[in-house]
């Protein structure tokens, strides 16, 4: 029944926002009724949610390395997203379960974390969208692409096990500490052989302006009801040759189907923040760090 009512649900709030962009909804939970991210379960997500937010059939296969499609018996993946206006996070759950797992991660180098078994999750938390990566030294400077890399949208990655522990990272020079408390925290395992399940639960902080010289610098989104952010999610899927069991990248599914995700915010989805009742539902937003205006960084593009 749940499921059913999360499928209405979807399909009501799906509209198209420019070419192949959909809005989904992302639905608040009270934060007495907030999944337990370190317990190895998503049950707790399941119980309190609609259901499943999205599922492999949602995602669209980018031709790619190998460009598999999307078939079950290589991979299937349900993902649970939620948002909470006391903390002013977007939490997100993975759970994949692959015929083939590849995490030979060393740990140390979280822009490489992509290039596993795991997920890329993106967010525009003011669904502003342009370009937030890429930027070359060249053309900006050193200094200016530095700063421009996820000022104004993020690219966020996790793994499920990691040998140094940190199993979330994001591909700029804040990483250091955008990944950690009390900005992103979670946790992640796998279990099983051919296939092997694996579980990623999370938090994240969506900002409006990530300055990596830290959070003083930076202005958080802000999450309320009824508002509509951006985001974006990616799965990839490595496998290993069967001659000489080298990892050969094998799949990439993207949310909205659409290629260069992980530079141009335009080709991100719509999510609308769907509130709750109940509890401290509603809560009101916390108050944004200060931070050098979008404005200023937007003229330094043109």
């Amino acid at each position: 029944m749940k499921k059913a009512l999360a499928l209405l649900l979807v399909v009501a709030f799906a509209g198209v926002v420019g070419a192949q962009q959909a809005v989904y909804p992302i639905y608040e939970i009270a934060t007495q009724d907030l999944p337990d991210l370190f317990d190895n379960s998503l049950q707790d997500w399941e119980d309190v949610l609609p259901g499943t937010s999205l599922t492999q059939d949602d995602f669209a296969p980018l031709a790619v390395a190998d460009g598999a499609g999307i078939n079950t018996a290589d991979l299937a993946y349900v993902v649970y997203m939620a948002w909470n206006s006391a903390d002013q996070h977007i939490y997100f759950a993975l759970q994949r379960v692959d015929d083939v797992y590849v995490n030979t991660y060393e740990g140390g180098a979280p822009q490489n974390m992509w290039m596993h078994d795991g997920f890329e999750l993106m967010l525009d938390g003011d669904h502003s969208g342009g370009d937030y990566n890429g930027f070359s030294p060249d053309v900006y400077g050193a200094d200016q692409a530095k700063l421009l890399t996820g000022y104004q949208a993020q690219q966020y990655l996790g793994i499920p096990e990691s040998p140094d522990g940190k199993i979330l990272g994001n591909n700029t020079a804040a990483s250091g500490w955008v990944s950690l408390p009390p900005w992103a925290d979670g946790s992640g395992y796998s279990f099983g052989t051919a296939p092997t399940t694996s579980i990623l639960e999370t938090y994240w902080t969506p900002f409006d302006a990530l300055d990596w010289h830290g959070p003083e610098y930076s202005t958080r989104s802000t999450l309320a009801a009824n508002k509509v952010i951006g985001f974006q999610v990616s799965i990839m899927d490595w496998d290993y040759t069967d001659v000489d069991r080298r990892m050969t990248y094998h799949a990439f599914h993207t949310l909205s189907g659409l290629a260069n995700t992980w530079r141009m915010a335009d080709n991100f989805v719509g999510g609308e923040l769907v509130p709750c009742t109940g509890g401290d539902c509603g809560a009101p937003p916390v108050t944004a760090v200060a931070s050098e205006s979008w404005g200023r960084v937007k003229a330094a593009l043109k």
